[in-house]
């Protein structure tokens, strides 16, 4: 087994999942911490500040599919040829990881403030949440390209086994946006320090205050994760000067494995904005108790993404040294795993749901329709977790069709549908939403556990 690769990172299987994730879980909770740092800030302004922010945010989610299928796409690239200890193409990859991240970055950014002055009206905003959307949109746009740039190299970092240096650039960047938020969203006020009022500055910039410190965050990560990316002593070190042409090689390879995540991610995304759309239907208060509950959803599958990204290296790094056995190891590891870290943090959540959603809202409306969407998101969870975890394992052996007919169908003929008739037919409100979205991630988490029982995904790939 050559020495680049992860694949005896531990004494053990499991000691090898064990190091390689926990920095990966450990960034998705930062990340997801300082999601919810913005929420409570923002929400503190009130239920349209909390709208004007959920009203765009399936569209970012839509642009991230996009990010996610080019980040998938060169993990297994990279994973891949580590395992066949093909350095030379591992850093050739690399390189062209880096033209296309800037290209499509550049490209990403520029449609989001072209059509950020029209977004939020198209989504059916209420007049008290449209132009505060329109503003937060347009500022955070600017950003988009720096977010494609970041999530593109810390995959190939993460593909080649360094977990531990995306983990602490967001614990710099993400500080560095809580920080910004405290200053640019609240007006100067005094504050107890200490038993001593102490006069506090701030810009008193509000919903926009809250853009800008985000957007400057994913510049400051991204500027991070290129430089290091060149001086980090790693398998996908590069150095400046180098071929950053785009090959047909590796173009094929993106193709193949990144038009499928692309487009299972984008129907996802999409069929999020047209399910936010007909949230807004319900009125801003019902809008902003999704928005909460989807937030804090994100706390149950921290460790899923986490996992995901392991097992997308391990078994394309397994994959590519022939060790199909190893493969298996690793895939139950980090099923068995997932599910034991999911239910651990999915029944406190159940349990306490209305406490969390008080955290981010002061308003008794949101919080009581947020208070039963959150118990129906934990009740689901478990499958959508898997879901993840599993689409994880697909991409690292290149078997991408398969998350990508699940999620299709899932969200086009099971979620839009079935929510649609339990919110509106059975007036079942915003709860009839997230009951929908549970039938649904039912329906894809059991369609990827039969993909997994049957090894067929071992030999999805042709080489």
């Amino acid at each position: 087994m050559n020495d680049n690769t992860i694949l005896n990172y531990g004494k053990s299987p499991a000691q090898t999942v064990f190091k390689l994730s926990w920095p990966a879980i450990a960034e998705q909770f930062l990340i997801c911490l300082v999601s919810l740092a913005d929420m409570a800030m923002v929400g503190s302004i009130g239920a349209y500040a909390t709208a004007a922010v959920a009203i765009t945010a399936s569209t970012t989610w839509f642009l991230n599919g996009y990010n996610t299928a080019l980040c998938a796409s060169f993990m297994f690239i990279v994973a891949h040829n580590i395992g066949k200890n093909r350095i030379n193409m591992v850093h050739r990859a690399a390189r062209q990881a880096v033209t296309l991240s800037i290209i499509s970055g550049i490209i990403i950014s520029a449609l989001s403030v072209l059509i950020s002055g029209r977004l939020p009206l198209w989504l059916g905003a209420e007049k008290d949440v449209l132009q505060p959307a329109c503003d937060y949109f347009r500022i955070i746009g600017t950003s988009l390209g720096a977010v494609t740039v970041s999530t593109v190299i810390s995959g190939v970092m993460r593909a080649a086994g360094n977990t531990k240096l995306p983990l602490f650039a967001n614990i710099g960047a993400n500080l560095l946006n809580v920080a910004g938020n405290y200053i640019l969203i609240y007006p100067t006020r005094n504050i107890n320090l200490f038993g001593t009022a102490v006069k506090m500055y701030g810009a008193g910039l509000g919903v926009s205050g809250a853009a800008i410190s985000t957007a400057a965050s994913h510049f400051v990560l991204a500027l991070f994760l290129l430089v290091m990316l060149y001086r980090k002593p790693t398998p996908v070190k590069i150095k400046i000067r180098g071929d950053y042409r785009i090959t047909k090689r590796v173009m094929k390879d993106v193709f193949r494995i990144g038009v499928p995540v692309c487009i299972e991610r984008c129907s996802l995304s999409f069929g999020q904005i047209i399910l936010t759309a007909m949230i807004s239907g319900l009125g801003t208060v019902a809008l902003a108790a999704h928005y909460l509950t989807d937030q804090a959803e994100g706390i149950f599958y921290l460790p899923s993404y986490g996992l995901a990204d392991s097992a997308t290296a391990l078994v394309g790094q397994s994959l590519g040294a022939k060790r199909e056995d190893l493969a298996d190891k690793f895939v139950f590891l980090v099923c068995i795993i997932n599910i034991i870290a999911i239910a651990i943090m999915c029944v406190p959540v159940f349990i306490f749901s209305k406490e969390v959603i008080s955290l981010f809202s002061n308003d008794a409306q949101v919080i009581s329709q947020g208070t039963a969407t959150l118990r129906l998101a934990a009740a689901f969870e478990v499958f959508f977790s898997l879901y993840i975890v599993i689409s994880g394992i697909c991409r690292g052996a290149g078997d991408v069709k398969i998350p990508l007919i699940a999620g299709f169908v899932g969200m086009w003929v099971i979620r839009l549908i079935s929510c649609y008739i339990l919110a509106y037919k059975f007036s079942m409100g915003v709860a009839g939403i997230w009951l929908g979205i549970g039938i649904d991630t039912v329906f894809r988490g059991l369609i990827c556990i039969f993909r997994i029982k049957s090894g067929k995904w071992k030999y999805a790939y042709k080489h």
